[in-house]
């Protein structure tokens, strides 16, 4: 456990509101592949929640479709009874707006929902946000994100772009009224942004979206950061994909600062100014995880990681572009 008084560096958001810069990823199960069920596995999150929590880990990254909205409001409610936090220690985020998924990921149809096929979208984001509070026990929430700009199969752009607006005309009112903090995206792309921005809609706070070394989207974190957008990374190790802990660049630059090959990834995101939100099961790799700030690399290291881009990036969750 960190030391007493410890707390994670921040950024500020737009709105004076700060992110502690590493958060503790809240998804379990297995959606990349592989033989067996494909999908969310909330009860492997118990174990790992805890130990992060008595790693010093204060910021919580969770979503709807996740099933660990409850897990997590039960372990810092049991935290909170016994002091070992407060609520103004701690900083929650949940997710909400996640289209259907391909039939190999088994996600339950009460957690996702078509955007094209409810009566009222508006009334649904309501009604699922306050199933959020509910389980997480919470009266608000520091930061609450879309998950997706849209649903994966339409084919129809404009009424896309209503449905963005129809939702995020929800978030607005939930970030007016104190239920949400701050409020931001998901996995949306410069074109999605740009619908909120141009309709002169209240800019998202954050854009999470998959970034490690072998998925960089310069274009897009460069314009995120023009539109004082902080720039969040899910999946920062390709959740476990491509081999790419495995990395020789890696490896070599890990090395040299003497950290694991994962500190040094986390370590790249972080001077690039990204928030990243890492998940493990091993006790050992939850604290390496939290633990950044006492090195940093140098700019050719940070060159040797930056320069393994491929030239298609290489995705474990779905491509945003692919969403209207």
């Amino acid at each position: 456990m960190r030391h007493e008084g410890w707390r994670c560096p921040s950024l500020e958001l737009a709105n004076g509101r700060e992110i502690p810069m590493v958060g503790f990823g809240c998804a379990f199960g297995n959606w990349t592949g592989g033989d067996g069920l494909q999908g969310f596995l909330p009860e492997q999150a118990w174990r790992p929640m805890t130990l992060a929590l008595e790693a010093g880990y204060t910021h919580f990254d969770t979503a709807f479709c996740y099933g660990t909205e409850r897990h997590l409001g039960d372990i810092l409610g049991r935290a909170m009874s016994t002091g070992q936090v407060t609520r103004e220690d701690l900083f929650i985020t949940t997710k909400l707006a996640h289209p259907p998924s391909p039939p190999h990921i088994a996600i339950s149809h009460l957690l996702t929902w078509d955007w094209h096929a409810v009566d009222d979208i508006g009334q649904r984001v309501m009604d699922d946000f306050e199933h959020s509070k509910e389980k997480l026990g919470v009266g608000a929430v520091d930061l609450l994100l879309v998950h997706w700009p849209g649903s994966f199969d339409n084919t129809d752009a404009g009424r896309a772009r209503e449905a963005r607006l129809a939702v995020w005309e929800r978030f607005e009112a939930l970030l007016a009224r104190g239920d949400a903090m701050a409020i931001g995206v998901c996995n949306f792309t410069r074109n999605h942004l740009a619908d909120l921005i141009d309709a002169g809609r209240t800019v998202p706070m954050v854009n999470q979206v998959e970034l490690h070394p072998y998925c960089q989207d310069p274009e897009l974190t460069a314009f995120c950061r023009d539109q004082g957008i902080v720039v969040q990374a899910y999946a920062p190790f390709a959740s476990g994909s491509f081999g790419l802990l495995q990395d020789p660049v890696i490896r070599d630059v890990a090395k040299e600062a003497n950290v694991s090959t994962g500190q040094a990834i986390l370590r790249w995101h972080l001077q690039l100014g990204h928030v990243v939100v890492p998940k493990s099961s091993n006790q050992r790799r939850i604290a390496e995880n939290l633990d950044l700030f006492s090195f940093e690399l140098d700019e050719g290291q940070m060159a040797r990681i930056t320069g393994l881009a491929p030239s298609e990036p290489k995705r474990s969750t779905a491509d945003p572009d692919s969403v209207l």
